[in-house]
């Protein structure tokens, strides 16, 4: 059997009510500004909702061999009406490709957010570099850190366009305490984010943070440079180098030029710890309408 069978197969779509409850887990777990997202659930929340449908594929008999190994390459998203709470939806995931290099699997992996009515919310677009794992992928792993032990976590503050740019650098830590509440926000539970073992089966010295939590920084960072309730119309993001639980990252944004006519910005993000660039890519911001 090769993960290439799953190419095309189809999950959901699951039903789903975008509750205010799970809205504040999320919002609280991410480290975002509460008291903005009320009525509408933040553009981050898109990772919440891939989530509903990816669990599926990870969980499907052909492809469970092939997650000793899983890692987020990267990701995309585009919002095409904001995130209402108390909207019911129905998220829907599909493979859309795999391809094998020596003998691991990049797997391209998208997911479609529809309401009752048919009004596309959302569209996402992942890959996922997959494989069996084992022993022979282990590396000399570091200690873990204590589970409650991060440094500073800053609330994005709002920063309305026309404003400073550079934005302002936003800065952010987790810890492994804040790693678990994270993936029950967000239903990622990939054991790399919580199980020492596991994470260094896969390649990595130790646990490490959620790369869907690293890019929902940056896209507060981008986010805050808008007040609309959708603030953000795409992003694109490519996760470089693993962050490690308790280590400092900084998200800094640089607003591109914007033409007289046009309502929106691309915003370029990164999020760096002092060693290595951890997420780059870049927003498109709606300031205004």
């Amino acid at each position: 059997m090769s993960l290439d069978e799953v190419a095309g197969a189809t999950y959901g779509p699951y039903p789903l009510r975008i509750s205010p409850e799970k809205v504040a887990e999320y919002v609280a777990a991410t480290g975002d500004e509460p008291d903005r997202w009320i009525d509408h659930a933040p553009p981050s929340y898109a990772g919440a909702l891939l989530f509903v449908a990816a669990p599926h594929f990870l969980e499907d008999p052909r492809v469970r061999p092939y997650t000793g190994i899983l890692v987020h390459v990267d990701q995309s998203f585009t919002w095409h009406a904001p995130l209402s709470i108390g909207a019911e939806i129905g998220v829907t995931g599909r493979v859309d490709q795999v391809r094998e290099r020596s003998g691991r699997f990049f797997v391209s992996f998208s997911a479609t957010v529809d309401t009752t009515g048919d009004e596309r919310l959302l569209d996402a677009a992942a890959t996922f570099l997959m494989g069996e794992g084992g022993a022979s992928d282990a590396v000399a792993g570091d200690s873990e850190p204590t589970v409650w032990r991060r440094e500073l976590n800053e609330v994005p503050s709002p920063q309305p366009w026309p404003g400073v740019n550079p934005l302002p650098g936003l800065t952010k830590s987790a810890s492994r305490l804040d790693l678990v509440k994270y993936a029950a926000a967000s239903g990622d539970y990939n054991p790399i984010h919580f199980d020492h073992d596991s994470a260094r089966a896969a390649g990595l010295p130790g646990t490490v943070v959620h790369g869907l939590l690293m890019a929902a920084w940056a896209m507060q960072a981008a986010g805050a440079v808008s007040g609309r309730p959708d603030p953000l119309a795409h992003a694109k993001l490519r996760f470089r180098n693993p962050l490690r639980p308790s280590v400092q990252a900084v998200v800094s944004g640089m607003v591109g030029d914007i033409a007289p006519d046009s309502a929106d910005a691309q915003v370029k993000l990164k999020v760096s710890s002092p060693e290595h660039d951890l997420v780059t890519g870049t927003c498109v911001v709606r300031l205004s309408g």
